[in-house]
């Protein structure tokens, strides 16, 4: 599902892009709800009939979610996704005003971002099957240390290239890993956790756009928005290695215990 998702990003993205910037910003929104609508009409035709599973219980499901493995769990995704759309709402002004880019640039880098995506992806999913936790740390200090350094050289455009794909590849690298954590924390109501999953991304989304613009509107500049992404995906860093160094203490004590 979600290399659906990076993909549609590849061309997506900078379709958009060009529409509102060409046809005005109704246009891609119109687009938007037209590929809706034709989702649909697609899984309205294509979809066998399924029933209901026997014996489910949505209250016991539910109850799985209160549960505090499962909520740090959800709250990861929650900051991996702020660090990413911290500063991704705002790269089309940042490439305009800080590297003086052209909209074919624009567009060009947004097709680079979505290539880093989907390669992030796979890499993320390959290497979350070795290690969970491992693949979150590499990742989110690699996020940090990639967006700290954006804040530097993003009045530069080759430098800025390179970036945004490296960028794109840490930032979808997160995902796979974050899954399969919330996936083992609500092992007892899988299919409600990967639904919550995908909305704490949702949330994350909506924390991040709202921390880009809040420096925005403080005056700090286009790169201070990278920065408060570099520390968003600090901040994550921090809980992964304390939730890894609880969870050792814990199998330790059970250990000595026996």
């Amino acid at each position: 599902m979600f290399m659906g998702l990076t993909i549609a990003n590849v061309v997506g993205v900078p379709l958009a892009t060009w529409a509102g910037e060409h046809l005005g910003w109704r246009a891609s929104f119109w687009g938007i709800a037209g590929l809706g609508i034709a989702t649909m009409a697609a899984l309205r035709l294509t979809l066998p009939p399924l029933p209901a599973p026997a014996g489910s219980d949505a209250m016991s499901e539910l109850r799985v979610l209160t549960r505090g493995p499962v909520l740090g769990a959800l709250g990861m995704t929650v900051i991996g996704a702020s660090a990413m759309f911290t500063v991704f709402t705002y790269i089309t002004p940042i490439l305009r005003e800080v590297t003086h880019a052209s909209l074919g640039f624009v567009t060009a880098m947004l097709v680079t971002y979505g290539v880093g995506l989907t390669v992030g992806n796979w890499l993320g999913g390959r290497f979350a099957d070795r290690s969970v936790d491992r693949t979150l740390i590499v990742t989110l200090a690699a996020l940090a240390v990639i967006l700290a350094a954006f804040a530097v050289f993003m009045p530069l455009k080759a430098p800025t290239a390179i970036l945004i794909l490296l960028w794109g590849i840490a930032s979808f690298a997160l995902v796979p890993p974050l899954q399969i954590r919330v996936m083992q924390a609500a092992a007892a109501a899988p299919n409600l956790a990967s639904a919550m999953n995908i909305g704490a991304f949702n949330l994350g989304n909506a924390i991040g756009a709202a921390l880009g613009g809040g420096v925005i509107a403080a005056g700090l500049g286009f790169p201070a928005v990278a920065l408060a992404g570099a520390a968003s995906a600090a901040l994550g860093l921090v809980a992964v290695i304390v939730s890894v160094r609880r969870q050792s203490a814990k199998i330790g004590s059970a250990r000595c215990e026996t």
